[in-house]
């Protein structure tokens, strides 16, 4: 069991702090426990994917086409651009609905371009000690992950009140936009330096 514990520790790290996910999941949870389910539902799906993808031969692909990596930030990071800039201008468009995913399926196919998610995936299989099974990996995953989004879902559900002001909507989307640009300005400087 010891030898789990920083397995454990990288995935509680990753689901814990806010990132696009949680950000996902405490919105849905706004709308109640039936939305933030299917959300946490969408982000573990997804997650698994790209799991399955990462333990049989990511980094190969990754190390064979160099170029896959540089496309693969590019795209992650115009994608949480283009939330969070939706999320800033919420008020005035309508391309929130189409910027942000709301079911299970469209924030599961979202982890492909989720940056944090493909952290935290390589990150937990380069944690995995050597000769534990991929099913090991998929349960504890699985447990953390929803453990920890779920705490994001309630606090969604607790801030209920707050997200029906109209004043008090646009100030958290602001906030929440912002710290999208943020990540997505940080993956292009990390793209600047390498």
């Amino acid at each position: 069991m010891n030898s789990l514990l920083p397995v454990i520790g990288v995935l509680f790290a990753a689901a814990i702090t806010p990132g696009p996910n949680n950000i996902i999941v405490m919105q849905a949870g706004a709308r109640g426990m039936a939305p933030a389910i299917g959300a946490v539902l969408g982000v573990v799906c997804g997650s698994m994917l790209l799991l399955i993808v990462t333990w049989f031969g990511f980094g190969l692909a990754t190390s064979v086409v160099p170029a896959f990596t540089l496309v693969l930030h590019i795209l992650c990071g115009a994608y949480l651009a283009w939330m969070g800039f939706a999320l800033l201008m919420r008020e005035r468009t309508s391309a929130t609905d189409a910027a942000v995913p709301s079911t299970p399926l469209g924030i599961a196919v979202f982890q492909l371009l989720n940056p944090k998610a493909w952290i935290l995936v390589a990150a937990a299989v380069a944690a995995m000690p050597q000769g534990q099974s991929l099913t090991l990996l998929v349960l504890l995953m699985v447990a953390v992950t929803s453990a920890c989004l779920m705490l994001w879902a309630l606090a969604g559900t607790a801030a209920t009140r707050l997200f029906a002001r109209p004043e008090a909507r646009r100030a958290i989307d602001r906030i929440l936009g912002a710290v999208l640009m943020l990540s997505a300005a940080s993956i292009v400087v990390d793209l600047l330096n390498t």
